[in-house]
């Protein structure tokens, strides 16, 4: 096992290995998904001002309606909608996580160590 967890350090794969977290258990109870649309010469600014928001979990510059799609926590439907320098978003709330995310399904499957499906 360590062997494997070494060789998949080694080439890039495994990039961190900090802890799961539940945020719901810090009080951040709403997850949402936000579509932000931002003047093309302003993502750069807008991207390192949605850096400093600790509840955005995650942000990702889009192809497709919209320009950057961000992941937020919030302790309140209202608390989700507070995102700085925004010139236009649409939210949309997450009621439940039916796969939460997770990559070692893929590890296995691309290094042939998955389980066999039935």
């Amino acid at each position: 096992m360590q062997a494997r967890l070494d060789r998949l350090t080694g080439s890039g794969v495994v990039t961190g290995y900090g802890p799961d977290m539940d945020v719901a258990v810090l009080g951040h109870v709403v997850q949402a998904f936000t579509t932000v649309e931002v003047d093309q010469p302003a993502r750069a600014a807008v991207a390192a001002r949605l850096r400093a928001v600790p509840q955005i979990l995650e942000a990702h510059v889009v192809t497709g309606p919209g320009d950057i799609w961000c992941r937020i926590a919030g302790t309140s439907n209202q608390h989700v909608q507070q995102v700085p320098g925004v010139r236009r978003s649409t939210t949309v709330i997450a009621l439940s996580a039916v796969v939460p995310y997770r990559v070692q399904p893929l590890v296995g499957e691309v290094s042939g160590l998955s389980e066999p499906r039935g």
